[in-house]
């Protein structure tokens, strides 16, 4: 029988002060007797945030990596983990190009790197199970046409389109789904997952849904999706963006949406 997965949010662009909020995402997650680290936030607030929650940086040995963006592995740096999970791709020079201001280099930082090349380097290229009842999506099929980019470019010049192909998402046996940001859509992601494991139905969703900028249009998807699979909980974190967590909640009243800060655990904590 598998433990229900426990998780405490570690870095998110909110935090229960004392600690520290910046954009970006870390979760810490708990499975059946074994710790891992999913993405490292941007680089300035994990240290600090589990010095804050008692959690040493060198019980951190085994990370996965959802992808490359440096809001979810600049903290990588400051770590020395035995093991990460990523899809190929992880390191490629990246940036975007936001209207009005200037490029923004978004690749994992060289720190980064080194720290990743020193580790046992699971390269997760298809449907993978990591430990028992913990699976890795690795590259997710993009078939349903949602708008799951932004202006994200592999060159500085933007002639060449960064489709974050590296994207993966974690699927526990217990039916919850875990996403850093969701750039391969989160109706492909859930179709890809019930494609790959029929037997487990997704419950609970977890993570950014990257629909901070999302069209009326792509949110009633969404929800369409999210009905059709009979999800019962999100938890709305990093860059879903608080207007679209509101129309969710309108479009989805018999679903229990959540919106958790750094600091907080997921299924909440009991109170004493």
């Amino acid at each position: 029988m598998y433990d229900r997965l426990a998780i405490t949010v570690l870095v998110d662009n909110c935090a229960v002060p004392p600690l520290t909020s910046e954009h970006g995402l870390a979760l810490w997650l708990h499975w059946h007797g074994d710790d891992f680290l999913f993405d490292t936030g941007a680089g300035n607030a994990l240290l600090p945030n589990l010095r804050q929650l008692h959690i040493s940086p060198e019980s951190i040995t085994r990370i996965v990596l959802s992808h490359g963006h440096n809001d979810h592995t600049g903290g990588l740096q400051d770590l020395i983990p035995e093991e990460t999970w990523f899809v190929p791709g992880l390191a490629i020079s990246r940036c975007s190009r936001h209207s009005g201001k200037p490029i923004r280099d978004l690749s994992l930082p060289e720190a980064g790197r080194r720290v990743l090349q020193q580790t046992r380097q699971h390269e997760v290229r298809t449907f993978t199970e990591i430990r028992p009842g913990l699976f890795l999506t690795g590259p997710i099929p993009r078939k349903s046409g949602e708008d799951c980019g932004g202006p994200f470019f592999l060159d500085p010049e933007g002639t060449q389109p960064d489709l974050i192909l590296d994207e993966q998402a974690l699927l526990t046996a217990d039916g919850t789904l875990v996403q850093g940001c969701c750039h391969a859509g989160i109706i492909n992601t859930l179709d890809y997952c019930r494609a790959q494991k029929p037997d487990i139905p997704v419950r609970t969703i977890i993570g950014g849904l990257h629909l901070l900028h999302a069209s009326p249009e792509r949110l009633e998807r969404t929800a369409a999706a999210i009905r059709r699979h009979e999800i019962q909980t999100l938890v709305l974190l990093h860059c879903t963006g608080e207007n679209s967590i509101r129309q969710l909640r309108q479009a989805l009243p018999e679903v229990e949406i959540l919106s958790l800060k750094a600091g907080e655990t997921f299924p909440p904590a009991p109170i004493h």
